[in-house]
C-alpha cells in the first residue's frame, strides 16, 4: 500500500470559526478545516446564507488566519437544492424527480436523466466552487440530506441512486477542471450512496468521502462486519484509496443539541472508540480522517469548558 501521509480535518458551522477555534486547529495540528452550513432539507438556505458570510471582511480574516498557519480550509455541505433552485419547478417540473407516488416533487434531488437539469447543476457548481473563499481544491457538493431522495421515473429507474450520483460528480468535474484545473470532487458513500456504482466508473479526480452515518442511526445493532465491511471494502477498491477521506461524528455535538430542543449540551468524546476508529480506518486505506465538531463553539466552552480532542491531539496516524 502506498506510504501516503495521513491527514486530519475538523468540521464546524461558519459562526464557530473564531481565534479559539484557530488556535485549537494548530494546537492539535490539523491539516484542515472545513466550514459546513446547517444540513438537512433547509441546507440550500443555510449555504446562501454562508456565501453571505463569505463575502464578510471579518469572515474572510479568519480564512486568511488558518492558511497563513499552513492550514487548508475546506468548505462541506448538502448542495443539490442550491444546484437546481426549486424555483425552477414552476416552468420545468421535468427537471424534478418523481416521488414513489409517481408525482414530480421539489422535495430533494432531482431527474437524473434529465440533461438540461444536469447542466444547470454543473454551470451552478463552476460558480459556487468560484464563491468559496481560500477553499482548497477538493469539493464537496453533497446531494440532498435525507433517504429515499431517488428518482422514480422510468429512466432513472433504470440505473441505481449510487450510479445517478456518480454519473452526476463526473459531469460536474469534467466541468469544474475547465475552470479549474487541478479540482477535486467527492462521491459522498452515504445513506443510499453506500453501494457500488454499476456501469459506470470515476472520471479522474472524483475521490471516495465514507460517512458511516448508520453507526449512529442504530448504534446497539451496527457493526463493521460480514457483508457490509465487505461492501465498504469494495466501495474502497472501486475508488481507490487515493484522497479517499472518511468522514465521521466522533465530535458532533449536533446531535445531542437537535435532541435537546436546540440548546447546548455537555459533550463526552468516546476516546476509546475514537482510537479504534484511527487504526480501522487506516487499516482500510483512507488518507484523510475527518469528523464533524459542530456545536463546540465559544459559548459551549463558557458553559462546560474545552471539550476533549486527547485522541486527535495524540493520534498516532
Amino acid at each position: 500500500m502506498q506510504n501516503t501521509k495521513k491527514k486530519m480535518e475538523l468540521i464546524i458551522h461558519p459562526h464557530e470559526l473564531t481565534d479559539r477555534w484557530i488556535g485549537l486547529a494548530k494546537e492539535l495540528k490539523l491539516d484542515r478545516v472545513s466550514i459546513h452550513p446547517v444540513g438537512g432539507m433547509s441546507a440550500h438556505e443555510t449555504l446562501q446564507e454562508l456565501l453571505k458570510t463569505i463575502k464578510d471582511k471579518n469572515f474572510r480574516a479568519q480564512i486568511d488566519k488558518l492558511t497563513n498557519n499552513g492550514i487548508e480550509v475546506g468548505y462541506e455541505f448538502h448542495a443539490l437544492s442550491y444546484l437546481l433552485p426549486r424555483e425552477l419547478f414552476a416552468e420545468h417540473p421535468e427537471y424534478f424527480r418523481k416521488d414513489a407516488k409517481g408525482e414530480r416533487t421539489t422535495h430533494g434531488n432531482f431527474c437524473f436523466s434529465n440533461k438540461q437539469a444536469r447542466e444547470i447543476i454543473c454551470k451552478n457548481a463552476v460558480k459556487l466552487a468560484k464563491e468559496l473563499y481560500g477553499s482548497c481544491n477538493e469539493y464537496y457538493f453533497w446531494l440532498d440530506d435525507a433517504m429515499h431522495l431517488e428518482c422514480n421515473c422510468d429512466e432513472c429507474k433504470k440505473h441505481s441512486f449510487a450510479h445517478h450520483q456518480l454519473s452526476l460528480m463526473n459531469e460536474i468535474i469534467t466541468e469544474l477542471r475547465k475552470e479549474i484545473p487541478d479540482a477535486k470532487i467527492c462521491y459522498l458513500a452515504y445513506y443510499e450512496g453506500v453501494a457500488i456504482p454499476e456501469d459506470i466508473t470515476p472520471n479522474d479526480g472524483v475521490f471516495l468521502e465514507y460517512a458511516p452515518f448508520e453507526r449512529y442511526l442504530k448504534p446497539e445493532t451496527f457493526a463493521f462486519e460480514g457483508e457490509y465491511l465487505e461492501l465498504v471494502k469494495n466501495i474502497i477498491k472501486f475508488f481507490g484509496t487515493e484522497n479517499s477521506k472518511i468522514l465521521e461524528y466522533w465530535y458532533d455535538n449536533s446531535f445531542y443539541y437537535r435532541r435537546a430542543g436546540n440548546k447546548l449540551v455537555q459533550f463526552t468524546a468516546n476516546n476509546e472508540q475514537i482510537n479504534e476508529d484511527f487504526e480501522f480506518y487506516k487499516d482500510l486505506g483512507f488518507e484523510t480522517f475527518s469528523s464533524f465538531a459542530c456545536n463546540l463553539c465559544d459559548e459551549y466552552v463558557k458553559l462546560f469548558g474545552e471539550p476533549d480532542f486527547s485522541a486527535v491531539k495524540n493520534r498516532t496516524i
